[in-house]
């Protein structure tokens, strides 16, 4: 139901009557507009009149003037991919979740300035939990791409240009970063040591986990831990080498992102062994498996080794035997060949010294 209310303010000396008219649908505010009067006989009579338009379906108002609070239009951004069956990423979500405990999302999009964003990067930096300048890079991201959509999907009056604004100065004031590189691989003898205990935790009387399997899986398919947990048996190619990967990560979004991994050295083999008992190959929740792995990489003492780690290792070792930029991408599945590159692939300097042994041996 729309409703109008009337404040009273001095302006230049002057009285005026602002008058807003607002409907709200389910908590969210779905028309918002507002006008000044010098009168307040005449803030009321155009107040009823916009009322009486809005319910009567008549406002033929542009719907770029709707307007909501930061915290409304999270919620339904959250609400439509939800719906729409293509949800918000873990990270993403919980990165919305977080803004919406700030003063910020309090304010009306409209009113947000570059400002304003600035102020709530220095709020996240000076938070209990001290985050990184580029954790608060990836706050930022999430809170441009939000604005960016208002206006296309919700008829929201805003855009993206208050975080393109205040980019300049978040820099300036080093509140946000990029990421560093990281170029962690497998050194000595860290992959025998690790085989070696994922292996005995398997024995564990508690253990259900194809911990070493899956450790020599990762390192050979360059595969995400997420992704071989998705593996089905139904699209597994036998005969040709090669498995079906179903929504892969992508920029452009997972959905629909199915490629085909060839399985090099002895990935079919490791598949072949596993019991099936459900469509899935690797039926387990991703998250357990590296928590397992934490808890053996701890109990070694290797330090500053994650196993998002072992998809750089991978790509690595595929350049250095050999393999070209475009024929590694096929098994990482990069379609930007400039990010395998940047990202994931760091090669060592004994397989420099190695390569120039071969050349003049040659």
């Amino acid at each position: 139901m729309a409703n109008y209310t009337i404040a009273k303010r001095k302006t230049g000396g002057q009285t005026v009557y602002a008058v807003r008219v607002r409907e709200k649908e389910k908590g969210v505010v779905i028309f918002s507009r507002a006008k000044n009067f010098h009168s307040k006989t005449a803030a009321v009579a155009w107040g009823k009149h916009m009322v009486n338009k809005v319910e009567s379906c008549l406002d033929e108002t542009d719907p770029d003037l709707v307007d909501c609070t930061l915290g409304e239009l999270i919620d339904r951004y959250i609400g439509l991919k939800d719906a729409s069956n293509r949800p918000v990423g873990r990270t993403a979500r919980n990165t919305l979740l977080l803004i919406r405990r700030y003063p910020i999302s309090q304010m009306l999009v409209t009113k947000i300035r570059p400002k304003d964003v600035i102020s709530f990067c220095i709020e996240r930096k000076q938070s209990a939990n001290h985050p990184t300048p580029q954790t608060i890079s990836i706050d930022v991201s999430c809170l441009r791409k939000v604005l960016k959509v208002a206006k296309s999907i919700f008829g929201v009056k805003t855009d993206d240009r208050c975080v393109i604004d205040a980019y300049a100065a978040l820099h300036d004031l080093k509140l946000i970063a990029r990421s560093n590189r990281r170029e962690r691989r497998l050194e000595h003898s860290e992959q025998s040591q690790l085989l070696e205990q994922l292996r005995a935790s398997e024995h564990h009387h508690a253990s259900f986990l194809p911990l070493a399997d899956l450790f020599e899986l990762s390192l050979i398919t360059c595969c995400r831990i997420g992704e071989l947990c998705q593996l089905r048996w139904t699209d597994l190619d036998t005969a040709n080498k090669v498995i079906l990967i179903r929504d892969r990560k992508s920029p452009n979004g997972s959905v629909g992102n199915n490629c085909v991994l060839p399985l090099l050295g002895n990935a079919l083999d490791i598949i072949e062994r596993q019991p099936k008992q459900t469509e899935l190959i690797f039926p387990y929740n991703s998250r357990s498996v590296t928590a397992a792995f934490r808890r053996v990489r701890k109990r070694l003492g290797i330090t500053d080794l994650r196993y998002h780690d072992l998809r750089r290792e991978g790509a690595s070792r595929l350049i250095e035997q050999g393999f070209s930029v475009e024929e590694a991408a096929r098994v990482t599945g990069h379609k930007d060949l400039k990010i395998l590159w940047n990202v994931y692939v760091s090669i060592k300097p004994a397989h420099i010294h190695l390569k120039e042994r071969q050349l003049t041996q040659s």
